[in-house]
């Protein structure tokens, strides 16, 4: 739920991991529609699997959570607009799910458009991108506390400007704090518990890149499981950004069926719900409802739209 693919890994001790191909079908308003696939490795880890030979041991077994899977992942999707990505990913867990981490890399070429109130402006950004992160469990609880990293490299034509006066290119170089807060029960499709996080992103010329400026993030996810087959699930999303932003990473609403940079602004966030049927092993149908907030930055017209979907 909320951007975090299901997947479901079969028992398979011969070969010690196990493989999984995932179709992709793309349907983000901002990039178009499209097709894309993904293959994934889940690594046997038996060394990484909890034993009750301490206290501390014996505590982290009563935890009722599925820590995340130890998964090697490669992945691309082009749509109709000409926009495509290609990238590879890992994810892993130390000591017992004291430690999570995970990497990516990845290149794209992304067509979209860029909205000032409601005039659109097309625009193409092409480069590539890296992003690490690592966070560690405090205690036997379940806090985490962490760091990332990360680093973009493009190109940006504004395609409805023919001059070329405002194209540009740049390297954006950020790190960050978090403090996360995680009860669900499983990472990939959970049902109960919840997830808290507080994210703060500095990006700043000192340590290589093109802009200074921050970025705040707060996102909440509560999961509430009704009888067998049923799950409720709630969401809350909020972040703000100061210094010299660039247009690219302007808080903007994050509800699905709304474009992404559709409606930005100094401050922005979205309330959603989500009702989950589990009629099959491997199969769900769901409806959601949900409605986005936007603090206009100044030189922005504003939109007239209810933001919603």
């Amino acid at each position: 739920m909320f951007a975090e693919e299901a997947a479901e890994e079969t028992e398979d001790e011969d070969d010690g991991g196990n493989w999984l191909a995932i179709p992709l079908i793309i349907t983000e308003p901002a990039i178009g529609e499209g097709l894309g696939a993904g293959v994934i490795y889940f690594h046997d880890t038996p060394d990484d699997k909890p034993s009750v030979a301490s206290g501390r041991s014996l505590a982290k077994t009563g935890r009722k959570q599925n820590p995340p899977p130890t998964a090697t992942g490669l992945f691309g999707f082009y749509t109709n607009n000409d926009t495509y990505v290609l990238g590879l990913g890992h994810a892993r867990t130390f000591k017992e799910d004291t430690w999570r981490m995970t990497a990516a890399a990845a290149d794209a070429r992304i067509n979209a458009t860029y909205y000032l109130g409601d005039l659109p402006f097309r625009f193409g950004m092409e480069g590539a991108a890296v992003f690490g992160s690592v966070k560690r469990r405090i205690g036997a609880g379940n806090w985490f506390v962490g760091l990332s990293a990360s680093a973009v490299e493009a190109d940006v034509e504004f395609k409805d400007l023919g001059s070329g006066l405002l194209d540009f290119d740049f390297l954006d170089v950020g790190i960050a704090i978090m403090g996360i807060y995680d009860t669900r029960d499983d990472s990939m499709m959970p049902s109960t518990g919840q997830f808290v996080s507080w994210t703060v992103w500095t990006y700043d010329e000192a340590i290589g890149g093109d802009f200074d400026y921050w970025t705040s993030k707060i996102k909440v996810n509560s999961f509430h499981k009704f009888a067998e087959k049923f799950v409720l699930g709630l969401r809350f999303e909020g972040s703000t950004a100061e210094g010299e932003v660039p247009f690219y990473a302007e808080p903007f609403v994050s509800l699905r069926g709304v474009p992404a940079l559709r409606y930005t602004g100094d401050s922005a966030g979205a309330v959603e719900a989500e009702f989950r049927y589990q009629f099959a092993e491997r199969w769900a149908v769901l409806t959601f409802a949900g409605f986005g907030f936007v603090d206009e930055i100044d030189t922005n017209p504003g939109t007239e739209d209810d933001i919603h979907a």
